[in-house]
């Protein structure tokens, strides 16, 4: 579980769909040369479109576009792409998650933005509409309550709604996961909502708090999937609905748990499985024997995709990235896996992904993308064999500008295998380079992955080589390696971070004088940990909605608040105050020599202000120099695009102002 991972938040600039229409060139050369100085916006800006998705008929387009500042929903004529309707909502409201419940209608999540936050925030509440904008209603959440008597009507929720399955073969209703508000009671309810006019009708009540459930493939819900109260997982399974749900497995993190995935058929189930090896394989469990059967094991890494049949009921496709992505077929036969084989062979180089599809398999919304494209969005005929264009992600960037992504991979000072991935500038000599060094958050769970990074493609347009560091702790390499950095934040983790930078320097890539790191969340406390360790390594850092002091861990922010949380933070970093403090940067500033910038959101709810504060504190009672940026209404990340850049000027003109850059700032 990730404690402190700064968001990166989607929000969106004023875009007619017009001027979306016409965004026709897709920029998928493989050649590459200097690339041109962009103004800040060009990285700092979000990506506008994220999410496109075809109706099960194939007859319609969804696509999330910017409205005045907020995310709609474009409904577009597959053929001809022109709007039938927009869907958005007024005020301070916008549309987050959305999905074809039929061919004629579609869901959406309803997100709020409040007075106080720059982020937006959900109740879990869902609306419904046709693709004309006719029949609108709000069908699940508090305010889904209708008054007249006289027809079935929706019925107020105070739970958050999780979509669970669409039911393929019952257009008129969806299974939704219903969880209580209520923190004493978080064991959700399966729930069969009706998407016309939202009346719903309990199916099935977890067993366990914090769960989801997973249906086979007649859309019968038969595993849930939870955490007890101690945050251990569990597994409960039954044979058909009515029975009674019976204890299949229980995990932790520190011996592993199963994880079902999809059925194989009536009587098999696919699971993520580490309970025997660090590393999770793919089994298959016949329900019947409790045999378990290994279907694949990477050596290095977990399963990091799974891919699934478009009613996301059954999978025939795994995807691994020790370092660069690869894929394992389950069913070499299915129509499914000879998709993905086109579409691989037609984009070389590129990641894809399958947004959505139609029921019958033969129109598919693919999303193509790699360390220099950010996404581009096809229609993909399966018949023809033809990929229609269809919008870019981020369609100001010019992929043959972007800056590469090369994988990284050396051995720490106790011998432990460590892997990463080095941006490079673009037309320039892997040699001698300034360099920015920018550790994840987390630390637990998340990781860094091959692909665009905009911060990353903004410092390498600059002249500066970025190295991210998969260190010791991060998620994806398997339990031992995840565990292996619990207790060890302000230590061996750290030394990951150093290992990998003076590897840099001892290849001759980077010049071991104009080294800077910066690094959000669990990276703003590396950035403040790594240089106390090393003084003489970092001309400079940047702290960003870091944590400074672990001993107000236990004490500020919303870890503490939930008894999962504290479990975590015990398990995580300890109760051992000597250690805590020995790992605070906030105790060790005297040890400093880098020049520093602290960087905050005002709002933030996981690192909160308090972290920045002390460590300020800590800072001027030795007089020891430093800049500070804080913005009001922000939270553990920067969503407003504005404050972003901000940031990224700040950020820059930091950098260099102690390092020497060969190329020119630009604008």
């Amino acid at each position: 579980m990730p404690l402190f991972n700064a968001r990166t938040s989607t929000r969106f600039n004023s875009h007619t769909v017009t001027a979306m229409l016409l965004l026709l060139s897709c920029f998928l050369s493989t050649g590459q040369a200097m690339a041109e100085v962009h103004d800040v916006p060009y990285y700092s800006k979000s990506s506008e479109f994220t999410q496109v998705k075809i109706s099960p008929d194939g007859k319609h387009l969804a696509v999330m576009i910017p409205v005045d500042g907020r995310n709609g929903v474009a409904i577009l004529d597959t053929e001809t792409l022109k709007p039938t309707w927009i869907a958005r909502f007024s005020g301070e409201k916008q549309i987050g998650e959305f999905h074809w419940a039929n061919s004629e209608r579609l869901i959406a999540r309803l997100e709020m933005f409040r007075g106080w936050n720059e982020h937006p925030t959900s109740a879990g509440e869902w609306f419904a509409a046709n693709v004309d904008g006719k029949r609108q209603k709000n069908i699940y959440g508090y305010r889904a309550g209708g008054l007249s008597s006289k027809i079935k009507r929706a019925e107020s929720v105070y739970g958050y709604g999780q979509i669970i399955d669409l039911l393929e073969d019952d257009p008129d209703n969806i299974l939704m996961s219903s969880t209580p508000f209520s923190r004493v009671a978080r064991r959700p309810t399966l729930i069969k909502v009706n998407v016309y006019n939202g009346k719903h009708k309990e199916v099935a009540l977890s067993p366990i708090a914090n769960s989801t459930f997973l249906t086979d493939h007649s859309g019968r819900a038969r595993f849930v999937a939870g955490s007890n109260d101690e945050g251990n997982p569990e597994i409960y399974y039954r044979e058909d609905e009515g029975d009674d749900w019976v204890l299949l497995s229980k995990g932790s993190e520190e011996d592993g748990f199963i994880r079902p995935l999809a059925f194989v058929d009536e009587n098999t189930v696919y699971i993520a499985d580490d309970t025997d090896e660090s590393i999770a394989g793919v089994f298959t469990l016949d329900l019947k024997t409790g045999e378990k059967t290994l279907v694949y094991r990477n050596e290095t890494a977990n399963p990091s995709n799974f891919w699934f049949t478009p009613n996301g009921r059954k999978l025939y496709a795994l995807e691994i990235e020790p370092l660069l992505p690869t894929y394992v077929y389950l069913d070499t036969q299915s129509s499914e896996v000879q998709l993905l084989r086109q579409l691989l062979k037609a984009f070389p180089g590129q990641q894809v992904r399958l947004a959505s599809q139609t029921l019958d398999g033969n129109l598919a919304i693919i999303r193509v993308f790699s360390d220099r494209n950010p996404g581009t969005f096809y229609l993909f005929d399966k018949t023809k064999k033809q990929a229609r264009h269809l919008v870019h992600s981020r369609p100001w960037v010019d992929p043959n500008e972007s800056a590469s992504v090369k994988p990284v991979e050396f051995t720490a000072r106790d011998g432990m295998t460590i892997r990463g991935y080095l941006t490079l500038p673009a037309g320039k000599e892997a040699k001698n380079l300034p360099l920015v060094v920018n550790p994840h958050g987390g630390p637990h769970g998340p990781r860094d992955w091959w692909g665009y990074n905009p911060e990353a493609q903004f410092l390498a347009s600059r002249g500066i080589a970025v190295l991210q560091v998969n260190f010791r702790g991060s998620g994806g390499y398997g339990r031992d390696f995840e565990q292996a950095g619990y207790r060890k934040w302000g230590s061996e983790i750290q030394y990951d971070i150093i290992d990998g930078t003076r590897h840099l320097i001892d290849q001759g890539i980077v010049d071991e004088k104009r080294i800077c790191i910066y690094g959000g969340s669990f990276g703003g406390y590396s950035a403040l940990q790594s240089p106390i360790l090393e003084p003489d390594l970092f001309a400079c850092a940047v702290g960003f909605v870091g944590v400074y002091d672990l001993e107000m861990l236990y004490t500020k922010g919303d870890i503490p608040t939930q008894e999962a949380g504290v479990a975590i933070l015990e398990k995580y970093v300890g109760r051992d105050e000597e250690e805590l403090r020995a790992f605070s940067p906030i105790y060790h500033v005297d040890k400093l020599k880098t020049a520093l910038l602290i960087v905050h959101g005002e709002e933030d709810p996981r690192a909160p202000i308090e972290h920045a504060y002390a460590l300020r504190d800590a800072l001027d009672e030795i007089d020891y120099p430093y800049e500070w940026m804080v913005m009001d209404k922000e939270g553990h990340g920067f969503y407003n695009e504005k404050n972003r850049e901000k940031m990224f000027r700040k950020l820059f003109a930091f950098i260099e102002k102690h390092i020497q850059l060969d190329a020119p700032p630009g604008p």
